[in-house]
């Protein structure tokens, strides 16, 4: 995918101030979009690039950070979206900031370096904890005031919950660049399972997906499957999942594909990015 910079011609960079800026990172790429307080989107970026580690991430995030004229504003409110599969989920009445470290610790091995961050997921009772490096946090917070930093699982469940459908199980797939997180919610809303897996092939997605299936004890007649993110424009993936899965819809952002006319632009991996001012 090619670089994309979309500047509306009712942006004002005066009003900077009264805007909502949203950044989000992976290893394909960073994109950050500004909306004003009507909720139009007046900027979209996506760089493109294909980074291994956690270190050369953040390195070329700073740097467009740092070069960037339009991240070098001062904004009403900013996001910071960390696409990561490594975080973990904890009830709330489970929640303690004093064992916080202990628990994550469980299932994950933080660098000594990082820092913990947390956020509570009121719609499902939760509270998403994942680390990051303290000087990137450290670095973030210098630059931008007020800002919230949360996963992009975060918007993903946001959405996913907010529209139930009745006596209907619903399967939820969002698609990163090495990983996707996946959602299956009974017939009256509730988590069944929340979990991100590694994938190298559609055939990854459906394997897990299923097993997860199978193991909530869901029957797939009865079952409505929502998928975003990367791979959505991939004819192979609808195609295959098909076979398996039954009633597939694909979530795609029309405001986004309207305003930049880009064939190879995947409107659906930048859902999150653009709702995340409007989880709150």
């Amino acid at each position: 995918m090619q670089h994309v910079y979309y500047i509306d011609t009712n942006f004002v960079k005066e009003n900077s101030s009264q805007y909502i800026l949203s950044i989000r990172y992976e290893t394909d790429g960073l994109s950050f979009c500004i909306h004003n307080s009507n909720e139009q989107l007046l900027v979209f970026f996506f760089q493109p690039f294909n980074l291994e580690n956690e270190d050369a991430l953040i390195a070329k995030v700073k740097k467009i950070m740092t070069e960037d004229s339009l991240l070098n504003l001062k904004y009403k409110k900013v996001y910071i979206i960390p696409c990561n599969k490594e975080k973990i989920f904890i009830p709330a009445h489970s929640f303690n900031k004093e064992s916080l470290a202990d628990m994550y610790c469980l299932s994950m091995q933080p660098n000594k370096n990082d820092t913990l961050l947390y956020r509570k997921i009121k719609v499902m009772g939760s509270y998403i904890v994942e680390a990051l490096p303290r000087n990137f946090i450290n670095f973030l917070s210098t630059r931008y005031q007020p800002i919230c930093i949360v996963n992009s699982v975060y918007p993903f469940i946001i959405q996913s919950l907010s529209n139930p459908l009745l006596n209907t199980y619903q399967l939820f797939i969002d698609i990163h660049d090495l990983y996707f997180d996946l959602i299956i919610t009974d017939n009256n809303n509730q988590v069944l399972i929340i979990n991100s897996f590694d994938y190298g092939s559609v055939t990854d997605i459906i394997y897990h997906a299923l097993n997860c299936l199978k193991q909530s004890g869901v029957n797939t007649e009865n079952l409505q499957t929502t998928i975003s993110g990367n791979l959505v424009n991939d004819p192979i993936l609808e195609n295959t999942l098909n076979k398996y899965i039954p009633n597939i819809s694909i979530v795609n952002d029309i405001t986004l594909s309207q305003l930049i006319k880009n064939n190879k632009l995947n409107s659906s991996s930048f859902i999150h990015l653009q709702n995340i001012h409007r989880c709150e």
